[in-house]
């Protein structure tokens, strides 16, 4: 019965420290991203090119939606049209649509070295400043 339990203990123990992750190499890790009705925050705001989990929380009390685009543009210069960044435009990598207020969502995606743009694009919202400049390096 003792060695049940240490086993049972060794067993949670890996799995707890298997699912923390931690070492930021872009090896599926995530990164966690809030989005308010004025702001997009991500963290950590660089990490290593592969696959990434975007951990994705609408605290605001909006609809949002969170756009992954590839830009050397300044986060903030972004074309706008009608309130809307124009997708014939730009490298629009991938995104989740409709994440409704108080729920989170996941969007996995692969990343080259490079710059990139989170966004809300959403009519007005990028212009409300819904938006964070993110770098894979």
């Amino acid at each position: 019965m003792r060695r049940i339990a240490v086993s049972s203990l060794a067993v949670m123990i890996m799995a707890a420290l298997v699912s923390c992750g931690g070492s930021g190499d872009g090896g599926g890790e995530g990164v966690a991203v809030t989005i308010k009705d004025s702001s997009l925050t991500v963290d950590p705001g660089t990490f290593a090119p592969g696959d990434i989990t975007f951990d994705i929380q609408n605290d605001g009390p909006s609809t949002h939606e969170f756009v992954v685009i590839r830009s050397d543009l300044e986060p903030g210069q972004l074309p706008v049209d009608n309130g809307l960044i124009p997708e014939d435009q730009i490298d629009l990598v991938d995104e989740a649509e409709d994440i409704a207020p108080g729920t989170s969502t996941t969007l996995s995606v692969n990343l080259a070295a490079g710059s990139y743009v989170l966004v809300c694009n959403l009519p007005g919202h990028y212009e409300a400043g819904i938006y964070s400049g993110f770098t894979v390096a």
